[in-house]
């Protein structure tokens, strides 16, 4: 049978393009992938090119060979208002896909990532369904998210993982690498603040229970989720411990209750009156990670911090600070919860211990530079 492809008007960010529209047909994904200048909108979920007469025209040369063209009756009139082409049928999951994942009790942040990160695989497919899926069709999505959506090795990562959970968990799949190479991830130094910027941080963020949330992300070195995890009873004030619980990779740990966090806490608790998590909103639902993030850059602001900072750049520098007043790595990988000791070992590359005995040979210089300094008529020509 020949395929139909079915050229609809379309009005994508207040532009007037042309949504391209197919049944299963690889013949003409290829054609429509390599048609230059094409374009995929999630929004919409369709492969769309910018509206010019001799781009149509190109765009029906090109698929003629392999397929009858329908042109919307509007694009034939070439009507300044076009209406806007039908929207595309709505992304499912597969059905054991979220059972799946809740059945094997993933984290609910992972539970987002990997059902938004599949939806986005399965809206890629479109109008083809979860029976399309093949390694031809992987391999062209992951080099669409490098070269159209120029996504970062992590969130490159996260798709394949998505991907992967669908054929090796739900279907019940071989384990293996599948499709392409696993990128490496960057390498990059974390962002630290001292000591200074950290009080400076703190003196200004002036509501009690914003403090509070900063005075543990930075004293404990919890991540975000597990700040808003914790519940009053995980606060052991007799041992000076907090118990965080089912932590990343589902694993409990304890790490440090600092003094001044916990007089500020019961503070807190005397006027917030917290009844089943330790940082609630104000009709007792969790905390967001978003208002946390929020709220520290407004205090970094006022604080004129000018680093790019979030929650976890309080972990950072919780551990940074620590390693600098001669803590072992081995107590911090374990407060931090580390599986591995290189996760932690890259707080060495960032911290200044052990700097001050350093000179820079530039520095050993100055004396003769001085001596020739005085001594020197500058070249105007340099």
């Amino acid at each position: 049978m020949i395929p139909i492809v079915t050229l609809h008007p379309l009005l994508h960010r207040n532009q007037l393009c042309v949504a391209i529209r197919w049944q299963n047909s690889a013949v003409v994904e290829r054609v429509v992938r390599s048609f230059p200048g094409r374009l995929f909108s999630i929004t919409h979920r369709c492969w769309y090119i910018p509206h010019a007469e001799d781009k149509l025209q190109e765009l029906k040369v090109r698929l003629a060979p392999h397929c009858h063209v329908h042109l919307h009756d509007h694009l034939q009139q070439d009507l300044p208002h076009p209406i806007m082409a039908p929207p595309a049928p709505e992304v499912t999951l597969p059905p054991d896909y979220l059972e799946t994942l809740l059945r094997m009790r993933y984290s609910p942040m992972t539970i987002e990532n990997y059902v938004s990160q599949f939806k986005a695989f399965l809206t890629y497919l479109l109008p083809d369904d979860v029976q399309a899926i093949t390694e031809e069709r992987i391999k062209a999505y992951l080099l669409y998210l490098i070269e159209e959506r120029k996504v970062s090795i992590s969130t490159q990562n996260q798709a394949i993982n998505a991907i992967k959970f669908y054929l090796e968990r739900v279907l019940r799949g071989e384990r293996k690498e599948y499709y392409i190479e696993r990128p490496i991830k960057d390498w990059k130094l974390p962002t630290v603040l001292s000591e200074t910027e950290v009080r400076d941080l703190l003196l200004n963020t002036h509501n009690l229970k914003h403090r509070c949330m900063l005075f543990f992300l930075y004293s404990a070195g919890l991540r975000i989720s597990e700040l808003l995890n914790l519940k009053p009873g995980d606060i052991d004030a007799n041992r000076g411990l907090i118990y965080v619980r089912a932590g990343k990779g589902k694993k409990d740990r304890v790490t440090l209750l600092s003094k001044v966090a916990y007089l500020y806490m019961e503070e807190y608790i005397k006027q917030y009156q917290p009844k089943t998590w330790l940082f609630e909103g104000r009709t007792g639902e969790g905390y967001s990670k978003r208002s946390v993030n929020l709220i520290i850059k407004r205090s970094a602001q006022l604080a004129s911090i000018t680093k790019r900072i979030s929650a976890h750049t309080l972990r950072h520098s919780f551990a940074t600070h620590l390693l600098e007043r001669g803590t072992d790595l081995r107590y911090i990988q374990t407060l931090l919860g580390h599986e591995s000791s290189l996760t932690t070992e890259r707080y060495a590359h960032v911290t200044k211990k052990g700097f001050e005995m350093l000179v820079s040979p530039l520095d050993n210089l100055a004396r003769t530079l001085i001596l020739e300094e005085n001594n020197k008529n500058w070249n105007k020509d340099i």
